[in-house]
């Protein structure tokens, strides 16, 4: 999942000649667009499932982070070493340990070339990662606090802010395997910060596993559900007069591919034949009709929030002498 909070520190060596400089609290707003890579995933859903979007405001002070989004509140909590994890559906606090992020980096590549960003200079810098590459462009001009997270690992914030003197970004662009993100900062509030906006809310503590938070379209009803509504579906009849046994053979089955798609209500729509010029039209048929008088499906989910889905369904048709 998306690491948000990126302000971290930078090695003894370097903290010392930033000592002087004064550690920004405050308030940062950005705006945050989603753009899917795939043409069955829209832009909307791409959201969900990357759990960002919208208007995202971050409030930092003394190494201490809280980010609230549309779709997750992040709360990083320096004593603590975890950042905590809110979803809006789900009643449950998740939390990442600083030391999580196993997702490899493979480059860093800096520039010393001058960008404005809402009236700041920022420089730029890339980290390549195996799941995923980052581009900042950072101000100098406001720093976070170099020593209050020496040992957070979360989305490399420690190479980053060794190789930018823990300056804050303004501007990022995030590519992932589903999508695009990019934060682009539209307002710096320097003020500050009451310790309990830092406060967790009381709820049931779990580590965040992002695999069992999420979940494909699937059929309602316990293991075998799916078949036994098959068997009490599918005319015979069909099966009988449109799958060919060979007199040398005691059963033949024909398998019709299809896919479809299944909404956020669970209703089911564009159903598709894939292998049409492999099958008899009315096995086809009778696929598709078996799909259309099927029971709503569970649609598929993401961190509690219900996105649109695609299925690819095998329905086979069987006989026996």
């Amino acid at each position: 999942m998306r690491k948000i909070i990126l302000f971290s520190f930078v090695v003894l060596t370097a903290m010392r000649s930033f000592c002087q400089q004064p550690v920004f609290e405050g308030t940062l707003v950005y705006q945050v667009s989603v753009k899917s890579k795939f043409e069955n995933l829209s832009d909307e859903d791409a959201q969900k499932v990357l759990a960002t979007g919208g208007t995202v405001t971050i409030a930092c002070k003394n190494g201490n982070y809280r980010q609230t989004g549309v779709f997750d509140e992040e709360i990083t909590i320096v004593k603590d070493k975890k950042a905590y994890i809110k979803f809006p559906k789900l009643d449950t606090l998740y939390y990442v340990d600083f030391p999580a992020d196993t997702s490899g980096l493979k480059d860093v590549i800096k520039t010393d070339s001058l960008f404005k960003v809402d009236g700041y200079a920022c420089k730029a810098i890339t980290m390549r990662t195996n799941n995923y590459t980052k581009r900042y462009y950072y101000t100098e001009s406001l720093r976070n606090n170099p020593a209050m997270e020496m040992e957070n690992t979360i989305g490399y914030n420690h190479v980053y802010a060794r190789e930018t003197g823990a300056s804050v970004y303004l501007w990022l662009r995030t590519e992932y395997t589903v999508g695009v993100v990019t934060d682009s900062c539209i307002r710096v509030d320097p003020k500050s910060i009451d310790d309990h906006a830092f406060d967790l809310p009381a709820l049931p503590m779990k580590k965040f596993d992002p695999v069992s938070l999420q979940s494909g379209p699937r059929f309602p009803g316990k293991d075998g559900a799916w078949l036994k509504y098959l068997q009490s579906n599918l005319n015979p009849d069909v099966s009988a007069k449109y799958v060919k046994l060979p007199k040398d053979q005691q059963q033949a089955q024909v398998t019709v591919q299809l896919e479809f798609k299944v909404a956020e209500d669970g209703s089911i729509s564009d159903i598709q034949v894939l292998n049409k010029k492999d099958v008899h039209p009315k096995l086809a048929a009778e696929a598709v009709r078996v799909i259309q008088e099927s029971p709503r499906w569970m649609p598929a989910q993401y961190y509690g929030q219900k996105i649109k889905g695609s299925v690819r369904q095998p329905v086979v048709f069987a006989v026996t002498r």
